[in-house]
């Protein structure tokens, strides 16, 4: 068990590892409001060379404002992410309502999907369930009010349930129809952004897009440390908008900078 240690114990630990403390009251207060963990396991390793001891003349504030700089950045590109969420949603429910307009809880029938994809499909529709489950009994949502009401929870309001992870699962286990409606939305909303994108943009590199984003939204709301922060794989390459910032085809994809 590892043994607990105040705040003092901490700060004499830094101190014989050679952490220079300017302000020692402003220190106790970071540490004690930020979590030892975060500040000094997350950044510390960044003034230091392959040991525990720090560069000489390394001063706490250097590893705090390190510490900071990183929660500023995961705070800019949270807000970046939310923003795609909301353009995805949006689009998703609205090209998934259009193909099964007629078909009540369409999501929760596995023909709803792409057919080579029973297992993953399964998976989704008992998540799906589970949500529906969660709060049709619950008053006050919107799900319980369109059950009620109309024995039904329309897509568009079911997307407003769904985190990230769900989001994706249900865009890439859709009907290549309706990924190739959506791949063509997001397209024209690129070339409106960023503009000159004439490249094809497939439902692939789409989805490997998607991807890498919502590996850095986990990042990003769970506080984890954004700087060196790898994806699983490298996101597709798609040329025409890589290259406009200078993101080559043997460069790696998997950083922060790559994905938004």
């Amino acid at each position: 068990m590892k043994e607990f240690k105040n705040i003092d114990e901490q700060i004499e630990i830094l101190k014989n590892r050679g952490l220079v403390f300017k302000d020692l009251n402003l220190a106790k207060r970071y540490l004690l409001t930020n979590n030892y963990y975060n500040i000094i396991n997350g950044y510390g390793k960044y003034f230091q060379n392959n040991t525990d001891l720090f560069i000489k003349g390394t001063t706490f504030d250097e590893v705090r404002s390190l510490y900071f700089c990183d929660k500023q950045l995961k705070q800019a590109f949270f807000n970046s992410i939310l923003n795609v969420e909301h353009h995805l949603k949006s689009i998703f429910a609205y090209r998934f309502a259009e193909k099964f307009k007629n078909k009540r809880y369409a999501y929760l029938d596995i023909n709803s999907y792409d057919s080579n994809k029973i297992l993953s499909v399964g998976r989704l529709i008992s998540d799906l369930s589970r949500i529906i489950n969660f709060y049709k009994d619950k008053s006050n949502n919107p799900i319980h009010h369109y059950v009620k009401k109309y024995n039904d929870v329309p897509i568009w309001i079911m997307v407003e349930f769904l985190d990230f992870g769900k989001l994706c699962a249900m865009i890439k286990n859709s009907k290549r129809s309706i990924q190739n409606k959506i791949f063509k939305d997001l397209m024209t909303f690129i070339h409106e952004n960023v503009g000159g994108i004439n490249e094809h943009f497939t439902p692939e590199i789409m989805i490997s897009f998607i991807e890498n984003i919502h590996e850095l939204r986990n990042v990003c709301a769970h506080n984890n440390r954004l700087l060196d922060f790898r994806c699983k794989a490298d996101s597709r390459y798609f040329s025409a908008l890589h290259l406009k910032y200078n993101i080559e085809g043997n460069n790696s994809r998997r950083y922060a900078y790559s994905v938004l």
